[in-house]
């Protein structure tokens, strides 16, 4: 958390303001009645609390993260708990969001510390930064300051859900699983189950759920099918590569909503990662440690215009 305090307009008029301030609070002490220089006094010295007062505040200002969820998506709001000291104004920096005030207020009304960020791209966010402000007390001049407020659990920006890449599934397609992913309520009944995340609505038993008291979902016998292997090549240029996480995640979702088991190839900062994936929020997070495949030796790095992957059964 960082303890440097700054004025939100420039030095000199502030030093110029506290320089006639100080001639006139001189000129009143010396030259003039008693109470004129009482009141000089005064003025004086509740201009330069005003001035210099929310530095201080500021300097002593706490702030601490509270909750924080642990996946949100490109473009979305995602909401923040922190909690301060102090009534502050609080600017998000890294992710951006929406300024808000934080801290107690008076009253009995409880402390407000909810920020909305507003992530603009995919990625793992580990911390949060913040520029938080004062014009405590006399709201004269604000003073801010930067702050980095590690979150409780890393957070996963997944990318907006793009546009299906139609030549991964016309390869699906080609592969002879075409009727497995365009309807995934074929088979014979077999009796109901608890529902799973990922699950189609139109399995939905309600019967069942009724008599359960959970929602319940249809099973159905269905012929086995190969996995999916769907690999994600992510070009090295940022905006190219959030497009392609985009078209991606529209085509694993499009695959998993037919009912299909996709197993997503993907390069994380660690080396290759194989892996299957059950629902948007696992493909998603996935998506969000992607990284572009580093360069080597005879290896083609993707550009614009490449597929962002390709399906194959395995």
């Amino acid at each position: 958390m960082s303890l440097r305090v700054r004025p939100t307009r420039p030095l000199a008029p502030i030093a110029v303001a506290a320089g006639v301030l100080g001639i006139w609070w001189l000129v009143a002490h010396y030259g003039g009645a008693g109470w004129v220089q009482a009141l000089g006094d005064l003025a004086f010295g509740a201009i330069c609390v005003g001035i210099v007062g929310p530095g201080v505040v500021l300097a002593r200002a706490k702030v601490t993260m509270v909750t924080a969820p642990t996946d949100g998506i490109a473009g979305k709001p995602l909401e923040i708990h922190v909690d301060a000291s102090t009534r502050l104004r609080a600017r998000p920096v890294e992710p951006g969001g929406e300024e808000a005030f934080i801290g107690p207020v008076g009253g009995r009304r409880p402390p407000d510390g909810r920020i909305t960020l507003r992530p603009e791209h995919r990625g793992v966010c580990g911390a949060v930064t913040l520029d938080i402000a004062s014009a405590a007390p006399f709201a004269l001049q604000w003073w801010t300051r930067r702050i980095v407020l590690p979150l409780p659990a890393t957070v996963h920006i997944a990318p907006r859900r793009g546009r299906p890449d139609s030549l991964a599934l016309r390869h699906h397609e080609d592969a002879g699983e075409a009727a497995d992913w365009v309807q995934s309520d074929v088979g014979q009944p077999r009796g109901a189950r608890p529902y799973r995340s990922g699950d189609s609505r139109r399995q939905v038993h309600w019967r069942a759920t009724a008599h359960a008291g959970e929602l319940m979902v249809r099973e159905l016998e269905r012929p086995s099918a190969e996995p999916v292997t769907f690999t994600v090549r992510l070009p090295r240029d940022p905006d190219e590569a959030e497009r392609a996480a985009e078209r991606a995640l529209g085509t694993v979702v499009r695959l998993l909503d037919g009912g299909a088991s996709v197993v997503l190839a993907t390069t994380e900062a660690s080396g290759p990662v194989v892996a299957g994936v059950a629902d948007r929020r696992s493909a998603g997070r996935r998506l969000a440690r992607a990284v572009a495949q580093p360069a080597g030796p005879g290896r083609p790095v993707p550009g614009p215009g490449r597929p962002a992957g390709q399906a194959h059964t395995r």
